[in-house]
């Protein structure tokens, strides 16, 4: 199985704590991007980190050589960091934003779907997250930050499977401007003829302000 960190944007609503990129903060000494490479090769999953904003900082830091460089970072969003990682491949790959701190367990969870899947937790309806709406049997309906009262929001973790990556890459074709687009955008265009299971989990934290950092620290002191 292979992997893909999406490390590319700069954290502007976090630059009173660091000018480095987020995947570079630390919890329990350990930083993001080093804790999400130790549990991806606890699952035997090789990743490929995109990366942009800082991106010699984040280089030097991992001493590894398997990266992509987005270099439209500035004027882009995650969904172009998608594309160029995923720019020569057909393959299944899990998907990760580098900013995200998530249960140990989790990576297994998503290996055991059967078909994509995404990572679930609770969420308040009034925090600015991307959510996520299911049908009964936990078969993710429509997802993205314009849903009202959704339930559910999407942690940051996905496993795409192989016809779901050419279903986004076809998808993309729809929209007129696709540098300002997140990739759960182009995913609404694609769930009606590729499934994707909800994985429940809990504890997981995007980090994007100082307090997230800080409940993080918190939640996996």
């Amino acid at each position: 199985m292979k992997a893909i960190i999406l490390a590319a944007g700069a954290g502007k609503r976090i630059r009173s704590i660091t000018d480095d990129p987020k995947c570079l903060l630390k919890i329990n000494n350990e930083t993001l991007i080093d804790r999400q490479i130790r549990l991806l090769s606890k699952n035997s999953c090789n990743p490929t980190i995109v990366v942009g904003y800082k991106h010699r900082a984040i280089i030097k830091h991992v001493g590894y050589k398997d990266f992509v460089f987005n270099p439209v970072w500035e004027q882009s969003n995650t969904l172009i960091s998608l594309l160029f990682a995923l720019s020569t491949s057909y393959t299944d790959f899990l998907v990760i934003n580098g900013d995200t701190v998530f249960r140990e367990d989790l990576l297994q969870k998503m290996l055991a779907a059967d078909y994509s899947a995404c990572a679930v937790q609770p969420v308040d309806p009034t925090e600015e997250e991307v959510k996520v709406a299911c049908d009964p049997y936990k078969k993710v309906t429509t997802i993205g930050k314009h849903l009202v009262n959704a339930p559910l929001e999407a942690v940051g973790v996905y496993l795409f499977r192989k016809p779901l990556i050419m279903a986004i890459k076809e998808s993309v074709r729809l929209f007129c401007e696709p540098w300002k687009l997140y990739y759960e955008d182009v995913l609404n265009e694609c769930l009606a003829d590729h499934p994707m299971q909800a994985i429940d989990t809990s504890d997981a934290v995007e980090i994007d302000t100082p307090e997230d950092y800080e409940r993080a620290k918190k939640v996996y002191a």
